[in-house]
């Protein structure tokens, strides 16, 4: 029997659509016996973290250039919240569809098998117009169920090094890939992978994109 996983199911939703799906993360992990709250850490975080975000859409709902900038900062907390709340609960479920169906998380698809991937070729960037935004994409990679793209600001220590840790974006079926919430005004370093029902391609060689 193949091992199920949940994912994280963020991409692509509104404020709007964010805050009833995480509060049915929230609604069903509070009270579910193979998450037992005192081993559960993530979900008074996360509590938190929605509870903030409706704030901030309400704040901008006016507009304004600063509570914008808080409502891209406010989702971007409940991403990075969610990651490490994605990853305990496949850790924990250790595969078992009955158990993850119970936790209100979106199921992964269930890939089929493929052979070696080659790495992404052709990796581009364009700057787009809203802050914040850049627009990465590659030529296509036969066999690819997914394409997973990586980056990090470009910035260097005192020996000339980058001196940033990645941030690892979650796989998505599309090889063109628009990464937002990026520091504005500031060139970044991207890089892809092809994803497969086995292990992903290596990383591609790096680009840079400048954030409007």
């Amino acid at each position: 029997m193949k091992r199920r996983r949940v994912k994280l199911g963020l991409y692509g939703l509104t404020v709007a659509d964010i805050l009833p799906y995480c509060r049915g993360i929230i609604q069903k992990m509070g009270a579910n016996p193979f998450f037992p709250i005192a081993d559960n850490p993530h979900n008074g975080k996360l509590i938190l973290a929605i509870d903030e975000l409706e704030a901030a859409e309400i704040a901008a709902a006016n507009g304004g250039k600063v509570l914008t900038a808080t409502l891209r900062q406010k989702k971007e907390t409940v991403f990075n919240v969610m990651r490490p709340y994605r990853d305990f609960v496949n850790e924990k479920a250790n595969g078992s569809e009955e158990i993850l169906l119970t936790t209100g998380f979106a199921l992964a698809d269930m890939p089929s098998p493929v052979g070696d991937l080659s790495i992404p070729s052709n990796v581009r960037t364009k700057t787009m117009e809203n802050p914040g935004e850049v627009e990465v994409s590659c030529n296509k990679v036969k066999g690819a169920l997914a394409y997973q793209l990586r980056h990090r600001p470009v910035a260097t220590n005192n020996a000339g090094e980058v001196d940033n840790p990645w941030t690892i974006e979650d796989p998505k079926g599309a090889l063109r890939q628009v990464v937002d919430m990026l520091k504005s005004a500031m060139y970044h370093e991207f890089q892809m992978r092809a994803i497969g029902s086995e292990k992903p391609s290596s990383w591609s060689g790096s680009v840079n994109g400048l954030a409007r």
